[in-house]
Protein backbone atom coordinates (compact mmCIF):
# COMPACT_ATOMS: atom_id res chain seq x y z
CA UNK A 1 0.00 0.00 0.00
CA UNK A 2 0.10 1.54 -0.85
CA UNK A 3 -0.34 4.06 -4.11
CA UNK A 4 -1.49 8.93 -4.76
CA UNK A 5 -6.21 10.03 -5.73
CA UNK A 6 -16.48 16.82 -3.76
CA UNK A 7 -18.85 14.26 -1.96
CA UNK A 8 -22.26 14.77 -0.23
CA UNK A 9 -21.82 17.07 2.73
CA UNK A 10 -18.35 17.21 3.42
CA UNK A 11 -14.84 18.19 1.86
CA UNK A 12 -12.00 16.43 2.82
CA UNK A 13 -10.10 19.64 3.57
CA UNK A 14 -12.78 21.52 5.33
CA UNK A 15 -13.42 18.32 7.65
CA UNK A 16 -9.61 19.49 8.87
CA UNK A 17 -10.82 23.23 9.57
CA UNK A 18 -14.21 22.51 11.25
CA UNK A 19 -15.09 24.72 14.66
CA UNK A 20 -14.80 23.44 17.67
CA UNK A 21 -18.33 23.49 18.01
CA UNK A 22 -18.53 20.62 15.26
CA UNK A 23 -15.43 19.60 16.51
CA UNK A 24 -15.80 18.31 20.52
CA UNK A 25 -14.84 15.30 21.65
CA UNK A 26 -16.50 12.26 21.49
CA UNK A 27 -19.02 11.69 23.92
CA UNK A 28 -19.49 7.72 24.83
CA UNK A 29 -22.37 6.51 22.63
CA UNK A 30 -19.88 8.60 19.41
CA UNK A 31 -17.25 6.66 20.46
CA UNK A 32 -18.78 3.15 20.21
CA UNK A 33 -20.17 4.15 16.59
CA UNK A 34 -17.07 4.98 14.83
CA UNK A 35 -15.28 2.00 16.73
CA UNK A 36 -18.09 -0.44 15.19
CA UNK A 37 -17.70 1.25 11.66
CA UNK A 38 -15.98 -0.60 9.31
CA UNK A 39 -13.32 0.98 6.92
CA UNK A 40 -11.77 0.26 3.62
CA UNK A 41 -10.13 3.18 1.88
CA UNK A 42 -9.42 6.06 0.57
CA UNK A 43 -8.11 5.15 -2.25
CA UNK A 44 -4.75 7.28 -2.14
CA UNK A 45 -4.36 8.00 1.65
CA UNK A 46 -1.17 5.61 2.62
CA UNK A 47 -2.69 3.73 5.66
CA UNK A 48 -1.35 4.09 9.47
CA UNK A 49 0.55 1.20 11.39
CA UNK A 50 -1.24 -1.60 11.94
CA UNK A 51 -3.83 -1.84 14.65
CA UNK A 52 -2.14 -4.08 16.87
CA UNK A 53 0.84 -6.80 17.45
CA UNK A 54 0.38 -9.92 15.24
CA UNK A 55 -2.67 -8.48 13.35
CA UNK A 56 -2.19 -8.78 9.22
CA UNK A 57 -3.42 -6.13 6.60
CA UNK A 58 -4.11 -7.27 3.00
CA UNK A 59 -5.37 -5.21 0.60
CA UNK A 60 -5.12 -5.88 -3.09
CA UNK A 61 -5.73 -3.38 -5.64
CA UNK A 62 -6.40 -3.52 -9.23
CA UNK A 63 -6.58 -0.19 -11.76
CA UNK A 64 -6.79 0.90 -15.66
CA UNK A 65 -4.43 3.56 -15.83
CA UNK A 66 -5.99 5.34 -19.49
CA UNK A 67 -3.45 8.33 -20.76
CA UNK A 68 -4.82 9.99 -23.69
CA UNK A 69 -2.67 13.13 -23.89
CA UNK A 70 -0.59 14.87 -21.82
CA UNK A 71 -0.19 18.47 -20.17
CA UNK A 72 2.61 20.96 -21.15
CA UNK A 73 4.70 23.46 -18.79
CA UNK A 74 1.89 26.18 -19.30
CA UNK A 75 -0.18 23.29 -18.41
CA UNK A 76 -2.62 23.58 -21.62
CA UNK A 77 -3.69 19.54 -22.36
CA UNK A 78 -2.71 17.94 -25.48
CA UNK A 79 -4.04 15.09 -27.15
CA UNK A 80 -2.97 11.56 -28.29
CA UNK A 81 -3.82 10.41 -31.10
CA UNK A 82 -4.77 6.74 -28.95
CA UNK A 83 -5.07 5.59 -25.88
CA UNK A 84 -2.87 4.29 -24.13
CA UNK A 85 -4.08 1.77 -21.56
CA UNK A 86 -1.99 -0.29 -18.60
CA UNK A 87 -3.15 -2.69 -15.97
CA UNK A 88 -1.60 -2.87 -13.06
CA UNK A 89 -2.49 -5.12 -9.79
CA UNK A 90 -0.48 -4.41 -6.07
CA UNK A 91 -1.16 -5.70 -2.71
CA UNK A 92 -0.39 -3.46 0.31
CA UNK A 93 0.50 -6.43 2.52
CA UNK A 94 1.25 -4.67 6.05
CA UNK A 95 1.79 -6.85 9.47
CA UNK A 96 2.24 -5.51 13.18
CA UNK A 97 5.61 -6.35 15.02
CA UNK A 98 4.27 -4.40 17.67
CA UNK A 99 1.40 -2.71 18.83
CA UNK A 100 3.03 0.45 17.09
CA UNK A 101 5.72 -0.55 14.74
CA UNK A 102 4.56 -2.49 11.38
CA UNK A 103 6.11 -3.78 8.50
CA UNK A 104 4.58 -3.23 4.52
CA UNK A 105 5.70 -4.68 1.05
CA UNK A 106 4.10 -3.45 -1.84
CA UNK A 107 4.69 -6.09 -4.69
CA UNK A 108 2.93 -5.08 -8.23
CA UNK A 109 2.53 -6.60 -11.74
CA UNK A 110 1.50 -4.27 -14.88
CA UNK A 111 0.23 -5.29 -18.32
CA UNK A 112 0.05 -3.15 -21.41
CA UNK A 113 -2.76 -3.78 -24.29
CA UNK A 114 0.00 -5.16 -26.35
CA UNK A 115 0.21 -7.59 -24.10
CA UNK A 116 3.64 -7.15 -22.21
CA UNK A 117 3.52 -8.39 -18.13
CA UNK A 118 6.18 -7.81 -15.57
CA UNK A 119 7.10 -7.39 -12.41
CA UNK A 120 7.05 -3.74 -10.92
CA UNK A 121 9.79 -1.91 -8.58
CA UNK A 122 9.35 -3.56 -4.75
CA UNK A 123 8.89 -0.58 -2.01
CA UNK A 124 9.20 -1.59 1.23
CA UNK A 125 8.07 0.13 4.92
CA UNK A 126 8.61 0.15 8.28
CA UNK A 127 6.26 2.44 9.72
CA UNK A 128 5.63 3.87 13.56
CA UNK A 129 2.72 5.25 15.24
CA UNK A 130 3.82 7.85 17.80
CA UNK A 131 0.73 8.20 19.29
CA UNK A 132 -3.14 8.14 18.92
CA UNK A 133 -3.70 3.96 19.15
CA UNK A 134 -7.21 3.48 19.42
CA UNK A 135 -8.49 6.93 20.45
CA UNK A 136 -11.34 8.78 18.81
CA UNK A 137 -12.38 12.45 18.29
CA UNK A 138 -11.54 15.31 16.69
CA UNK A 139 -8.90 16.51 18.96
CA UNK A 140 -7.26 12.87 19.25
CA UNK A 141 -5.46 12.34 16.14
CA UNK A 142 -3.05 10.05 15.35
CA UNK A 143 0.65 10.01 13.95
CA UNK A 144 2.47 7.76 12.04
CA UNK A 145 5.80 7.87 10.71
CA UNK A 146 7.02 5.52 7.63
CA UNK A 147 10.77 4.78 6.07
CA UNK A 148 10.99 2.99 3.12
CA UNK A 149 13.38 1.63 0.69
CA UNK A 150 12.32 1.03 -2.95
CA UNK A 151 14.25 -2.00 -4.56
CA UNK A 152 14.59 -2.20 -8.36
CA UNK A 153 12.63 -5.39 -9.03
CA UNK A 154 11.06 -3.94 -12.60
CA UNK A 155 12.50 -4.13 -16.16
CA UNK A 156 13.96 -0.71 -17.00
CA UNK A 157 16.72 -1.65 -20.06
CA UNK A 158 17.06 -3.27 -22.89
CA UNK A 159 13.75 -3.86 -23.39
CA UNK A 160 11.90 -4.91 -27.05
CA UNK A 161 9.70 -1.98 -26.70
CA UNK A 162 9.61 0.71 -24.39
CA UNK A 163 5.77 -0.08 -23.07
CA UNK A 164 7.65 -3.18 -21.35
CA UNK A 165 9.62 -0.66 -19.02
CA UNK A 166 7.57 -1.40 -15.46
CA UNK A 167 10.65 0.15 -13.17
CA UNK A 168 13.29 3.17 -12.72
CA UNK A 169 16.44 0.82 -12.41
CA UNK A 170 17.26 2.84 -9.17
CA UNK A 171 17.29 2.33 -5.71
CA UNK A 172 14.96 4.81 -3.66
CA UNK A 173 14.37 6.10 -0.33
CA UNK A 174 11.50 7.53 1.25
CA UNK A 175 9.99 9.18 4.02
CA UNK A 176 5.96 9.48 5.18
CA UNK A 177 4.17 11.30 7.69
CA UNK A 178 0.48 10.68 7.85
CA UNK A 179 -2.18 11.60 10.79
CA UNK A 180 -5.52 10.47 11.00
CA UNK A 181 -8.37 11.14 13.30
CA UNK A 182 -12.03 9.79 13.80
CA UNK A 183 -14.82 11.78 14.89
CA UNK A 184 -18.81 12.54 14.01
CA UNK A 185 -21.01 14.70 12.22
CA UNK A 186 -24.67 14.44 13.25
CA UNK A 187 -23.78 10.93 14.24
CA UNK A 188 -22.13 9.55 10.77
CA UNK A 189 -18.49 8.18 11.59
CA UNK A 190 -16.06 10.20 9.75
CA UNK A 191 -12.07 9.33 9.59
CA UNK A 192 -9.90 12.06 8.05
CA UNK A 193 -6.57 11.75 6.68
CA UNK A 194 -3.26 14.25 5.75
CA UNK A 195 -0.25 12.90 4.69
CA UNK A 196 2.93 13.89 2.80
CA UNK A 197 5.36 11.79 1.34
CA UNK A 198 8.62 12.51 -0.03
CA UNK A 199 10.84 9.82 -2.38
CA UNK A 200 14.52 10.36 -3.51
CA UNK A 201 16.63 8.10 -5.58
CA UNK A 202 19.57 6.99 -3.88
CA UNK A 203 22.49 6.76 -7.33
CA UNK A 204 21.86 7.01 -10.76
CA UNK A 205 21.84 3.64 -13.32
CA UNK A 206 23.15 1.98 -16.12
CA UNK A 207 21.22 2.78 -19.26
CA UNK A 208 21.95 0.71 -22.34
CA UNK A 209 19.67 0.77 -24.99
CA UNK A 210 15.52 1.21 -25.35
CA UNK A 211 14.39 1.54 -21.59
CA UNK A 212 11.69 3.18 -19.12
CA UNK A 213 13.79 6.47 -20.07
CA UNK A 214 12.56 7.03 -23.38
CA UNK A 215 16.37 6.04 -25.01
CA UNK A 216 16.95 4.43 -28.16
CA UNK A 217 17.98 0.88 -29.44
CA UNK A 218 21.26 2.12 -29.74
CA UNK A 219 21.63 4.32 -26.51
CA UNK A 220 24.34 3.84 -23.71
CA UNK A 221 24.70 6.22 -20.93
CA UNK A 222 23.18 6.51 -17.34
CA UNK A 223 20.02 7.84 -15.51
CA UNK A 224 19.34 9.40 -12.61
CA UNK A 225 15.59 9.91 -11.75
CA UNK A 226 13.93 12.54 -10.16
CA UNK A 227 13.02 12.96 -6.65
CA UNK A 228 8.74 12.71 -5.99
CA UNK A 229 6.51 14.62 -3.09
CA UNK A 230 2.93 14.60 -2.53
CA UNK A 231 0.53 16.06 -0.32
CA UNK A 232 -2.77 15.33 0.48
CA UNK A 233 -6.07 14.77 2.26
CA UNK A 234 -8.43 12.45 2.44
CA UNK A 235 -11.86 11.79 4.65
CA UNK A 236 -14.52 8.67 4.68
CA UNK A 237 -18.08 9.63 5.84
CA UNK A 238 -20.06 6.79 6.47
CA UNK A 239 -24.06 7.10 5.31
CA UNK A 240 -24.43 3.95 7.67
CA UNK A 241 -22.71 0.89 9.02
CA UNK A 242 -21.77 -0.20 5.45
CA UNK A 243 -21.65 2.34 3.17
CA UNK A 244 -18.94 5.05 3.64
CA UNK A 245 -18.33 7.56 0.87
CA UNK A 246 -14.59 8.30 0.00
CA UNK A 247 -12.40 11.45 -1.39
CA UNK A 248 -8.72 12.15 -1.81
CA UNK A 249 -6.93 15.51 -3.32
CA UNK A 250 -3.73 15.17 -3.68
CA UNK A 251 -0.75 17.46 -5.54
CA UNK A 252 2.22 15.72 -6.88
CA UNK A 253 5.29 17.02 -7.45
CA UNK A 254 8.39 15.44 -9.45
CA UNK A 255 11.95 16.57 -10.23
CA UNK A 256 13.06 15.84 -14.03
CA UNK A 257 15.36 13.16 -14.36
CA UNK A 258 18.22 12.81 -15.64
CA UNK A 259 19.91 10.96 -18.84
CA UNK A 260 23.46 11.10 -19.59
CA UNK A 261 24.87 10.12 -22.99
CA UNK A 262 24.41 10.83 -26.67
CA UNK A 263 21.02 11.02 -28.30
CA UNK A 264 19.25 10.85 -24.27
CA UNK A 265 16.41 12.27 -24.48
CA UNK A 266 15.62 15.50 -21.68
CA UNK A 267 12.99 16.21 -18.93
CA UNK A 268 11.00 18.71 -17.36
CA UNK A 269 10.21 18.76 -13.34
CA UNK A 270 6.63 18.61 -13.60
CA UNK A 271 3.47 18.60 -11.49
CA UNK A 272 0.29 17.46 -11.14
CA UNK A 273 -3.29 17.38 -9.02
CA UNK A 274 -5.22 14.69 -8.65
CA UNK A 275 -9.08 14.19 -7.31
CA UNK A 276 -9.91 10.59 -6.75
CA UNK A 277 -13.69 10.04 -5.04
CA UNK A 278 -14.25 6.43 -4.23
CA UNK A 279 -17.24 4.11 -2.57
CA UNK A 280 -16.72 1.37 0.09
CA UNK A 281 -19.33 -1.11 1.43
CA UNK A 282 -18.19 -2.78 4.32
CA UNK A 283 -19.17 -6.55 5.04
CA UNK A 284 -17.69 -6.28 8.71
CA UNK A 285 -14.98 -4.21 10.37
CA UNK A 286 -12.45 -6.56 9.22
CA UNK A 287 -13.43 -6.90 5.46
CA UNK A 288 -14.76 -4.04 2.72
CA UNK A 289 -14.25 -3.19 -0.91
CA UNK A 290 -13.68 0.32 -2.30
CA UNK A 291 -14.59 1.16 -5.86
CA UNK A 292 -13.62 4.68 -7.99
CA UNK A 293 -11.25 6.70 -9.75
CA UNK A 294 -8.47 8.83 -9.60
CA UNK A 295 -8.55 11.70 -12.15
CA UNK A 296 -5.82 13.93 -13.19
CA UNK A 297 -7.80 17.58 -13.98
CA UNK A 298 -4.90 19.97 -14.15
CA UNK A 299 -1.36 19.22 -14.30
CA UNK A 300 2.27 20.64 -15.37
CA UNK A 301 4.49 18.48 -17.46
CA UNK A 302 2.88 15.23 -16.38
CA UNK A 303 0.13 12.95 -18.78
CA UNK A 304 -3.50 13.05 -18.38
CA UNK A 305 -4.91 10.01 -16.74
CA UNK A 306 -7.78 8.55 -15.69
CA UNK A 307 -7.64 5.64 -13.74
CA UNK A 308 -10.22 3.62 -12.87
CA UNK A 309 -9.92 1.10 -9.67
CA UNK A 310 -10.68 -1.19 -7.09
CA UNK A 311 -9.67 -2.88 -3.80
CA UNK A 312 -10.31 -5.37 -1.01
CA UNK A 313 -8.95 -4.51 2.79
CA UNK A 314 -8.95 -7.13 4.93
CA UNK A 315 -7.25 -7.75 8.56
CA UNK A 316 -6.36 -10.92 10.11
Amino acid sequence: MTVARVRRGTLCGILLLLPPAAAADENPMDAAIIRAQGWTGSLLAPSPATPGRGVLALEPYIEDKLSAGSFDALGTLHSLPIVNDRYTQYTSAQYGLTDNLAVQALPAFSATQGGHLGLGDLPMRLKYRWFGRGEVGFWHPALTTSLGITFPTGAYQRLANSAEGFGAGAWFGAFQVQMQNFFTIDDHPNRARIWTTIAQPLGAVAVQGISSYGTSASFSGTALPGATAEFGVADEFAIDDHWVLALDLAQDFARAAHVHGLGGPSFQSGSDFVVAPGLEYNFAVWIGVIAGVEITPKAHNAGDSVIPQMAVNMFF
